[in-house]
């Protein structure tokens, strides 16, 4: 480990550095995010949903680091995307460089170095500096051929006999009743199903070849803007927020309300029919809308409604946990005790909607605009609120103590309470005499 005086060696300007964090770990977001907070970087991409790699691509990140602890499938969809988007960008992996499962996976993406999970903060960033100054590519470990026993054998033909000249002749040849005959040919191999590999040029360790490579492109390439393997793991976490949610409902004695308009819908087709929307970018398929509607308990959860309005719709008690609603417009809707846990709110457009009392712990909202929305009494551990406009914003009563990418500035422009929680460093806005 390296002395933390050496801490600032080097020609990294941590100011124009952006660093892109994948982890479902809170512990590990928090270590990273106080290390390079201290370095004063311009921002911290942090996210734990492997959809939001493709739009933080678009804020240029300068490296990414890789948690995979947990959930690999998501960690290898994210770096997918992350390659996607930018092939060269240094990627670091946290984990141990022991684990062979773990590198066979991640190493044809790419990777710049593994790091392991048990770090300091000083280790950390010189890590990350040294990757950001000399990026190199771990090579990819060579394929060994198959072995010569796992193939079928083919029994060789039956010897020739041969007739040796000379008096040996009569030694070494067999006595036989009659002269000895021509010999025979050896009878053609019997036909097999097996065929054996062509022949291929040397593996070198560090390099693919390009049957390789063009699978891997192939598979970087991917769509995953709608359906891909991180979908299928925001239901499983979606319906464990809706245990515990309807568990906490049960303890305080309250039961989820029924809108009237849930039963009427078909939220199944509708959903279906805005993700076809969504993908032919509106030649197929009918965007959602659930303006001025009676939503209340509706269960959208991990639901893909990117877009959708719910302008002026009733969502209280509703489940949308770990759905996609980037760009959606809640203005003026009611999301009071709502279940937002680990959603996308990404840019979406919120202005004085009503959150009282929701769960947004996890939720990203970064670029949201949050207006005049109400947000009193909400659950906002872990929610991302970088970029989001906050002006006339009502924080009275919340919590937002372990919020993350949340500045001053933003602060300064909402409406607190001395009972209001704000992350370190921060404080509440000085009110007009």
């Amino acid at each position: 480990m390296r002395h933390p005086t050496m801490l600032h060696s080097g020609d990294i300007d941590w100011k124009t550095v952006r660093v892109l964090l994948f982890s479902r770990d809170d512990g590990f977001r928090f270590l990273v995010r106080q290390t390079f907070r201290k370095l004063n970087v311009r921002e911290i991409l942090s996210t734990s949903v492997s959809a939001d790699a493709t739009p933080m691509m678009g804020q240029g990140p300068d490296i990414a680091l890789l948690d995979p602890e947990g959930d690999l499938d998501m960690a290898q969809a994210f770096l997918q995307r992350v390659r996607a988007a930018d092939a060269d960008m240094p990627v670091l992996l946290i984990g141990a460089n022991t684990d062979k499962e773990m590198l066979a996976r991640f190493l044809p993406l790419g990777l710049e170095g593994v790091v392991p999970r048990r770090v300091s903060g000083h280790e950390l960033t010189h890590r990350v500096s040294d990757a950001m100054k000399n990026p190199t590519r771990m090579p990819v470990p060579a394929i060994k051929p198959v072995a010569a026993l796992d193939r079928p054998v083919t029994p060789p033909p039956p010897p020739v006999p041969t007739v040796m000249a000379g008096p040996a002749a009569r030694v070494a040849a067999p006595a036989q009743p009659r002269p000895v005959a021509e010999p025979k040919q050896a009878p053609p191999p019997r036909p097999s199903a097996y065929v054996p590999p062509q022949p291929q040029a040397a593996r070198i360790g560090g390099r693919l070849d390009d049957d390789d490579i063009l699978v891997t492109q192939a598979v970087a390439k991917r769509d995953y803007a709608l359906v891909d393997d991180a979908d299928d793991e925001a239901r499983r976490l979606a319906e464990k927020r809706k245990k515990r949610w309807l568990e906490e409902l049960a303890r305080e004695g309250k039961k989820p309300k029924k809108g009237k308009d849930v039963a009427t819908l078909d939220v199944t087709a509708i959903v279906a029919a805005h993700a076809l929307w969504l993908h032919s970018k509106g030649a197929e398929g009918q965007r959602a809308v659930f303006n001025k509607m009676d939503l209340g308990g509706a269960d959208l959860s991990g639901a893909i409604l990117a877009n959708a309005s719910f302008r002026e719709a009733d969502l209280s008690d509703a489940f949308m946990a770990e759905s996609r609603l980037d760009g959606a417009d809640f203005r003026y809707a009611v999301l009071g005790a709502a279940q937002l846990g680990g959603a996308n709110l990404g840019v979406a457009q919120l202005r004085h909607a009503d959150m009282r009392l929701a769960n947004l712990e996890g939720a990203q909202l970064r670029g949201a605009d949050l207006s005049g929305a109400r947000l009193s009494g909400a659950k906002l551990s872990g929610a991302d609120f970088a970029g989001a406009t906050l002006m006339g914003c009502d924080l009275s009563q919340a919590d937002l103590s372990k919020v993350e990418n949340l500045t001053q500035s933003q602060v300064e422009k909402t409406l607190c309470s001395l009972e209001t929680r704000l992350p370190p460093g921060l404080s509440r806005p000085v009110k007009d005499s």
